[in-house]
Parts: C-alpha cells; structure tokens; sequence
C-alpha cells in the first residue's frame, strides 16, 4: 500500500485536536502519518499536537511561522508538505472511525478510484444527538450527476491520490471551496466514488462557519465557483444552466430559478441508468432540493 498523510487543519482546537490525531492513528499503518497545521490558534492547540507527537513518531506539526492561513491557505499548505502518494483530510475536531482507511482503501484499488470519500455520522450539538448521513454508495459518474445539485461528499472524509488534486489545481480561495474543488476535479476526469460505510464522526455546533448567515450568503454570491458549476453542466448535460445563485440561496432571479428547477429535473431523469444505490442517492438528493428550492422560492 502507498504511504498515506492525513491533513488535519487546526485552529483553536485544543480540546478535540488530539482526540482528531487519535482517531486516525489508530487505523493508520506505521509507514503512515499525521500532519497538523496550527492556523494561528490562539490557545494551545500547537502544544497539544506536540505532546502528542513526543508519543507517536507518525505526528508532525506543520511550521508555517504563526501566520494565518485562512482555511484555503491552510488546506494548500498541507497539500504541498504532504510528500506521500496518497493524502487524506481530518478536521480538528472530528473523529475518524476505526474501518476508515480498510474500506475507503479497499474501494479505491477495486475500482480504480482517484479519490473516495464516505459519509459521515453527525453527532451534535446536543450531547446525545447522532443521525448518519444516508448510506449509499456512488461511482464517479453517479457522483459527477450529484455533484451537479450540491456539494454531495464530506471534506473530511476524503482519502486519494495526492496528484490528482494538484493536478486540478488546489484549493481556490472561494467560499464553498471544497465543493469547487469536487467540481474541478470531475471536469479534470478524476474518478471519484463513495463508499456506503460511515468513516468520519462529524461535530455539529452553532459556531460552525457553513451555519452562519454570512457564509450561505457568501457562497450563494460565489460567481467563480458558478463559472465551475456552468461549465460541469455543459460537460455533463450538454447545456449551460444558471443555476448555482438558486440552488445556494435566496435572492436568484426567475430566470435562474426556472434554470434550477429544470437542472434537478434532468438529473433525476437520467437516476435511472444507475444501479439501486446510486439511483436512490441521486433521487434523493433530486427530491430533498427540489423542496428546498420551493420553500425558498414559494412563487416560482
């Protein structure tokens, strides 16, 4: 097996870095290793991630000066330390599920996968709330459809092939920057899938970025990442829909709401040309947009 980095970016995270670290380490192999980036915390994460490190040779801490990286910055750094073939990315306060790299691994060989990802248990914000993400798998053409309605994999639960994201590009230092690297990927012909076994436990709190007002309202803005999805679109469905403003937020025009609403239609159509799993997935995720978009837009 290729020697494996998992990326974990951390600010102020010094009560869950190390349960983060533990968690990956655990199921990973001894030629593997753990790289943390602290982004300027202003509490003791950098010192947490060394207390572990003293313990476990496979721990680095990533020495950017003290700078702040902003999450782009911070994604780009570990991406260019990381020298191993393979790279996986953690969040700080997530934990990472004991079979994660056996069957995300294990997915990746048998079907010649670029990158897998998996879906997540979420857990939180109260402290007995725990509900999975559905558990269903998806190929790299089934995905590129779901791609199309939403950002339909988990930014920590990806492991893959370290060359294939440089070679679209990183991280861009836009709001939805994780869902605009999955599109640029497919566009690049990386070949991605999903397992139907959850990999990551993800944190759920109030003072998560992608629950705040002015984030939703930042990516809904996002005219690069639009570009993106436009051009996927044109690749995927042979024609350009202006969909991305509608399908991210309130505030789109008619015209790009009726585009939005035509988009998830036509891909639900072509659900059917999957197997069971990934024709469940992408109707379901057809169905649960649709109905956002009409309680967004109850007059279209």
């Amino acid at each position: 097996m290729d020697a494996l980095t998992v990326m974990i970016p951390a600010r102020n995270a010094e009560r869950t870095v190390e349960q983060a670290i533990r968690s990956v380490a655990r199921s990973l192999d001894r030629d593997g290793r753990v790289l943390v980036v602290d982004d300027a915390s202003e509490d003791d994460t950098a010192a947490v991630v060394h207390r572990v490190a003293r313990r476990d040779r496979r721990v680095g801490l990533l020495d950017v000066g003290g700078k702040r990286l902003g999450v782009t910055g911070a994604a780009n750094a570990l991406l260019d330390a990381a020298e191993t073939p393979l790279v996986a990315r953690m969040d700080a306060d997530d934990v990472s599920l004991p079979w994660r790299f056996r069957s995300q691994l294990s997915l990746m060989h048998r079907h010649d996968l670029d990158l897998v990802f998996s879906p997540a248990l979420f857990i939180g914000p109260g402290r007995f709330s725990a509900a999975p993400q559905p558990l269903l798998g998806a190929d790299p053409r089934s995905l590129t459809y779901e791609l199309l309605l939403n950002c339909a994999v988990m930014q920590p639960s990806l492991t893959g092939r370290r060359s294939a994201i440089l070679d679209a590009g990183g991280y861009r230092t836009v709001p939805a920057e994780d869902w605009d690297l999955w599109m640029r990927l497919a566009l690049n012909g990386t070949r991605m899938g999903r397992t139907s076994l959850p990999s990551v436990a993800y944190r759920r709190h109030a003072a998560q970025t992608s629950s705040q007002e002015s984030y939703k309202q930042a990516v809904s803005a996002d005219a690069p990442t639009a570009h993106v999805h436009r051009d996927l679109c044109r690749a995927t469905l042979g024609r350009e829909y202006r969909a991305y403003a509608a399908l991210t937020g309130p505030g789109a025009p008619p015209d790009e709401v009726a585009d939005a609403e035509q988009l998830i239609d036509d891909v639900a159509a072509h659900a059917s040309e999957f197997p069971l799993a990934e024709r469940i997935s992408i109707r379901s995720t057809a169905h649960g947009l649709r109905l956002r978009l009409r309680g967004r837009y109850p007059t279209a």
